[in-house]
């Protein structure tokens, strides 16, 4: 009985040991995908491969009818309020 407390002691400091240990580990978050909406002459093309016919103003209306604007600064404003943020050939979304 004496030798067993010392083993399930030494025991026990191992395990909080290696649990601490693997605590101590952290994953990065994983990245959010990004959606990109690429601009050809006078179309747009949505990350799902349909297409839309810009307006004079910057902004056209999604198939599903919904209109997505062009905001002061250059972005598109989504319907949900997201805004696609402009780039070479295109715009950014979240």
């Amino acid at each position: 009985m004496k030798k067993l407390i010392p083993a399930i002691a030494v025991a026990a400091t191992l395990a909080a040991c290696t649990s601490s240990r693997l605590q101590r580990v952290e994953q990065a978050p994983p990245a959010s995908p990004t959606k990109r909406i690429t601009v050809v002459g006078s179309e747009v093309i949505l990350p799902d491969g349909s297409r839309s016919t810009l307006d004079p103003a910057g902004g056209f209306v999604l198939p599903n009818g919904e209109r997505v604007a062009r905001d002061a600064r250059g972005a598109l404003v989504l319907p949900n309020g997201n805004r696609c943020l402009p780039e070479a050939g295109g715009y950014t979304c979240p």
